[in-house]
């Protein structure tokens, strides 16, 4: 009998071990999830979130794969990771993948030939947990991606394993994923010319010391052309406001037709648009700005009550094609547009649907190739 009860309590106290280390580990793996959860909360955007979610969970999950796959359908998530320099890997960050997303959650073995289309066909893992992410709790919404996480350890995700850790994850990865697609229209919303669809001055005047900054590092010309709609004033007047929104969309999408998908595009107010092209000498520039002229006076536009409209625009352009290293971007980006300005103000005056370039006019700014 003295016996039966002392090995019930080495049994006893070796079960008690076990649930302590138990418990032990589940509080530091609480620990772990919580400092991650805290940094994924506070990120600042897309691009800090899937870092995070690509490294730092992986090392405290100790996960021996870690998939995201993102339903990408208007490509605002490609467009900022395509900013950031963040390259989507079949199988660890996906958008778009060619199969249907899981609506629900799974954790148990891993098949390759089931699994492995999530996985970059790995055949090395023994179990997965696969995480829908949800804007909501709705179990019947669409998922906007989903979460894979793979061990080569067989038991480790299956049944009788508790889910909560991992579900939790996947909720505050799906909030966070979703604030940030929310930040970035906001902030879309703030940088966009809502008649044109162009981006507006406030985007231009951000992004203008750093296309400088960009052009002085590789040492190549970075060209400025101010694009003005002659005679606008007298197209509301004769024609009305709305006639004169209409000249000003048309034109915005005829300019459009003759930039490169990276040069940058704004309408700077009004009647007035400005492009920064790089990589382009004077000559080149001077091209650029001849074809958006022509495509604007080629045919004139109908307007919605009938009539139609003859529409000219007005060049202005600078080219900075040598940089010293002791000018300061912003300054060398003022000058750069003052010069592109002042040649406007000449194409106008010498009688308008012309393109003048400073470097040929005036030398105002120093440094302007031609």
């Amino acid at each position: 009998m003295t016996l039966d009860l002392q090995n019930e309590n080495r049994e006893l106290r070796r079960q008690l071990r076990e649930l302590l280390s138990e418990a032990r580990e589940n509080e530091r793996k609480l620990d772990r999830f919580q400092a991650l959860e805290l940094r994924l909360v506070a990120a600042t955007g897309l691009a800090e979130i899937i870092s995070l979610l690509s490294s730092a969970l992986p090392r405290a999950s100790r996960l021996d794969h870690m998939g995201l796959l993102l339903s990408d359908i208007s490509g605002e998530i490609g467009l900022e990771l395509a900013e950031a320099g963040i390259i989507p890997v079949p199988g660890q960050l996906e958008l778009n993948p060619p199969v249907r997303l899981p609506t629900g959650v799974y954790l148990g073995p891993y098949e390759p030939q089931r699994h492995g289309r999530y996985c970059a066909g790995r055949t090395d893992l023994g179990s997965i947990a696969m995480l829908p992410l949800r804007r909501s709790a709705d179990m019947q919404s669409e998922p906007l991606g989903t979460l894979v996480f793979g061990s080569r350890d067989p038991g480790r995700y299956g049944l009788g394993v508790d889910s909560f850790f991992l579900e939790r994850m996947a909720a505050i990865t799906a909030v966070c994923i979703e604030n940030a697609l929310n930040l970035r229209r906001l902030r879309e919303l703030g940088l966009t010319d809502p008649l044109t669809g162009l981006r507006n001055r406030r985007y231009f005047d951000e992004q203008l010391p750093m296309e400088c900054q960009r052009a002085r590092r590789e040492q190549g010309p970075l060209a400025c052309l101010f694009v003005d709609i002659d005679r606008f004033k007298s197209i509301n007047d004769v024609h009305g406001h709305p006639a004169g929104d209409q000249a000003i969309r048309e034109v915005a999408q005829r300019i459009s037709a003759h930039v490169r998908p990276f040069d940058l595009l704004a309408r700077y107010g009004g009647e007035e648009f400005v492009i920064l092209l790089s990589r382009l000498d004077a000559a080149a520039t001077r091209e650029v700005a001849e074809r958006v002229r022509q495509a604007v006076a080629q045919r004139p536009v109908s307007l919605a009550d009938g009539p139609e409209l003859e529409l000219s625009v007005s060049l202005g352009g600078a080219v900075c094609a040598r940089w010293d290293s002791r000018d300061e971007p912003e300054q060398t980006g003022r000058r750069l547009m003052e010069a592109a300005d002042l040649a406007l103000l000449e194409a106008k005056q010498s009688g308008r649907n012309r393109v003048v370039m400073a470097a040929a006019r005036t030398g105002l700014f120093g440094r302007i190739g031609g």
